[in-house]
């Protein structure tokens, strides 16, 4: 199926919204989860590239909490602005019929901006796992010379 061209403008212009200094950060913040992630499917044969994609797809969480609650709002704001019922029952209904679209546009969107970005965010990625993996190491290893001493 074709993607027509205004989607496609559409989706050049919500790409931009992506916040790249929340990225490399994102995944240092959920490093922890994201070496459990990457173990748990190593077997899968996957670039880190499609691991990350499919982290983001679990997990559901945007790069930037913060602006993508004030696109969210943005959002809500224009929808609302033509309904003139009760503010908060408005805000509910938008809420409970697109917010869960709206999440899921978001993480479609960062999944493809990783594809844009994958020749700069692999190699600090790659490189944040391999420190984790390190500092588990080391903390391991000295666990262990503990245990042995008593």
């Amino acid at each position: 199926m074709a993607v027509d061209e205004a989607t496609k403008k559409q989706d050049e212009l919500e790409l931009y919204q992506i916040d790249d200094a929340a990225i490399v950060p994102f995944f240092r913040d959920h490093l922890d989860d994201l070496k459990k992630f990457v173990d748990a499917h190593k077997d899968a044969n996957l670039s880190l590239l499609e691991l990350l994609k499919q982290f983001i797809r679990t997990y559901r969480l945007p790069f930037n909490m913060h602006r993508y609650m004030e696109v969210q709002r943005t959002f809500i704001q224009q929808t609302l602005r033509s309904q003139l019922e009760n503010r908060q029952a408005a805000v509910s209904n938008w809420i409970q019929e697109h917010a869960g679209r709206h999440r899921d546009r978001m993480i479609q969107l960062q999944c493809l901006y990783l594809e844009r970005i994958k020749d700069s965010l692999i190699p600090q990625v790659t490189e944040l796992l391999n420190h984790r993996i390190e500092t588990l190491k080391t903390r391991d290893s000295n666990h262990d010379n503990s245990q042995n001493a008593s």
